[in-house]
């Protein structure tokens, strides 16, 4: 069945396959914003306010954490901040909605896969049969119950329609072949824009205009070949551009591996992935494989010759049809960027996200050649078999799907499954403090500090010591977070790290320590001044010296307007509750509105507070 598909002709199937993976992902509607979440969705003032729409679509995906002018990450997906965009123009904060618009993209995934098939020439069995174990496969579950876990869906539905219009333009009528090829290269694009990786998928359409066809068709070798190089142009374009946006090609992780370590460890960080797909008993956020440093027989030799078999075994299966050479490309292009280690952290370099397509691709290899194994049989017992090897993993998925609920949850799974990872117990430590269970939220941190020294946990433990009032702790740590070199730390940790000092030396009722740490964190952290002004005039207030922070906050009013951090915004707050009690109601008004009007869209925790304190300010000023 090549031709001739419909949605008509396939809809009760069609409907299985959506109502079977909404039956599986149902109970991750009821989960909060957790994780990266709540940075890149409630605290990201880039897709919540229409004028900054621009700059989020032409920035990293971390953009929001500085002002704009520097990179915070290795992201530059513009479809999945354009997905984000219109989530937060339909649903608002209200992570259901969120949650929904997740599993329709999985289902149109899942739905794309099962027609593209059919129209590679799978018989229907067999097709149902890849995409039911697909749909319901664990190692989903980070992608489709984490709401952050889109761009791997946005990359499946755009790549995987990419295809489909590439094989019409291959195969379909001349008179409307460039149309096809025209949406084909647009879905491609946007593949792009949800996920670098899609950079290694475009020898996928060489596979697509290259093959044989049937002899009635016309052979267009030369033209299928330039249409190749289009999508392979486009790939290379996309690279540069995106070079040009990021300022770099990227940018290693806090705590990463060097080159030889990341060579030793791909032979048991590809057998990892490879359990993953066959057997995913164990699912969690983050894993207990590290970066192997001494060659051994169980870290590396006999990974590497499961790895050689497997490959082998593969490649040797894959040559059998088109399908399974289009699977074997599947399953091998995303997974290629994984071995590039330097880019995790020690502790995070391996996560179920990255096999969203090549569970795929796995299936696409193997489950043809058992069908061809049962011969006659096959169109009766493969679909059995499917829906055997189906019920486990969709248990699995469907309990697993409960950990995204919440952020204690999540955390709490995660040093379960890995109680070795100071990630794991940081973040931890970061949901207690976030509960007000300061003694636990200490303990963890104290666990992930006794694992491996980072700066998040030292900020956090501090954070914790200063609401006990153990101020002299939490200047010990937050000094050894602000002493660590901007090469080894992201901006904004450093950021925070100053900002808890200060704080720490506020409350001890040493104001001049705290201005010194306020001016020498201005110094170092440019992109955070007027966030920083901020802060000093409160510590030049305390101390009365009122004309120099008015100066200060006057002096900092153009940073205030582009700085992204809802903090920077607080400098007309602050001039506004100063003019006020210098008698300068007009300015106070002014600037009182200007706060009001610049933090309109902003969903940070402080904010609301505080609006509620320029509102009620104004009012007394009429």
């Amino acid at each position: 069945m090549e031709k001739g598909i419909t949605l008509k002709s396939e809809w009760k199937w069609l409907v299985l396959i959506a109502v079977v993976t909404v039956g599986v992902f149902a109970n991750s509607l009821g989960g909060e914003f957790v994780y990266d979440d709540r940075r890149q969705i409630v605290a990201n003032v880039l897709i919540q306010t229409p004028s900054l729409y621009g700059k989020a679509l032409a920035n990293d995906v971390w953009a929001f954490k500085g002002d704009g002018t520097i990179s915070a990450s290795n992201y530059w997906r513009p479809t999945f901040t354009a997905w984000c965009i219109i989530n937060y123009a339909i649903f608002g904060l209200d992570p259901s909605g969120w949650h929904f618009t997740n599993i329709l993209l999985q289902i149109g995934v899942c739905l794309l896969a099962f027609l593209l098939l059919l129209r590679w020439g799978a018989p229907r069995p067999l097709a149902l049969a890849i995409t039911l174990i697909f749909a319901v496969h664990p190692a989903h579950t980070e992608s489709v119950a984490w709401i952050s876990g889109s761009p791997d869906l946005l990359f499946g539905i755009f790549l995987l329609g990419s295809f489909w219009f590439a094989e019409n333009a291959a195969t379909g009528e001349k008179t409307i072949r460039k149309r096809y090829l025209f949406f084909a290269l647009i879905c491609y694009g946007l593949a792009l824009g949800a996920k670098e990786v899609a950079l290694l998928c475009f020898p996928v359409y060489y596979l697509i205009f290259s093959r044989e066809r049937d002899q009635a068709l016309p052979k267009e070798n030369a033209n299928g070949l330039n249409n190749f190089g289009l999508f392979a142009g486009l790939a290379i374009a996309y690279f540069l551009v995106r070079w040009l946006v990021l300022g770099q090609i990227a940018r290693p992780a806090d705590g990463a591996v060097g080159i030889v370590s990341s060579i030793l460890s791909a032979p048991s960080v590809f057998v990892f992935y490879l359990r993953q797909i066959v057997f995913p008993y164990w699912v969690g956020i983050n894993y207990p494989l590290r970066p192997v440093s001494e060659i051994g027989l169980m870290n590396f030799f006999l990974p590497l010759l499961i790895s050689g078999l497997t490959v082998a075994g593969l490649w040797f299966i894959a040559r059998r049809s088109f399908i399974q050479k289009v699977g074997l490309a599947f399953f091998v292009l995303p997974l290629l960027s994984v071995f590039n280690l330097s880019a995790f952290p020690m502790d995070q370099i391996v996560h179920d996200r990255y096999l969203y397509l090549p569970v795929l691709g796995f299936l696409m290899v193997t489950l043809p050649f058992v069908y061809e194994a049962f011969g006659q049989k096959a169109e009766k017992y493969v679909p059995i078999l499917a829906i055997v090897i189906s019920i486990p993993l969709a248990i699995q998925t469907f309990v697993h799907n409960r950990a995204w609920g919440n952020e204690l949850q999540l955390w709490q799974r995660a040093v379960t499954i890995d109680p070795r990872s100071a990630v794991n117990w940081s973040m931890l430590g970061a949901t207690y403090a976030e509960l007000d269970r300061a003694d636990d939220a200490m303990r963890a941190f104290s666990t992930a500090l006794e694992i491996r020294p980072t700066a998040n946990s030292l900020i956090g433990r501090a954070q914790s010591l200063i609401k006990k009032g153990r101020l002299d702790e939490a200047i010990g740590d937050l000094q050894t977070a602000t002493a660590t070199s901007l090469d080894n730390i992201d901006a904004y940790t450093l950021y925070q790290a100053y900002e808890g000092l200060a704080l720490a030396y506020q409350q001890k009722k040493m104001m001049e320590k705290a201005e010194e740490v306020l001016i020498d964190a201005r110094t170092r952290l440019p992109i955070y001044r007027a966030s920083l002004t901020e802060k000093l005039a409160i510590v030049l207030y305390l101390q009365n010296r009122k004309p120099e922070a008015l100066g200060e906050l006057e002096g900092a009013r153009t940073q205030a307007r582009v700085e992204l951090l809802p903090a920077s915004k607080a400098v007309f707050l602050r001039l506004g509750m100063l003019y006020a009690e210098l008698g300068r109601k007009d300015e106070a008004r002014v600037s009182l509105q200007e706060y009001l009007a610049l933090t309109k869209s902003a969903q940070d925790r402080e904010t609301p507070g505080e609006r509620k304190q320029a509102e009620d300010l104004l009012k007394n000023l009429r």
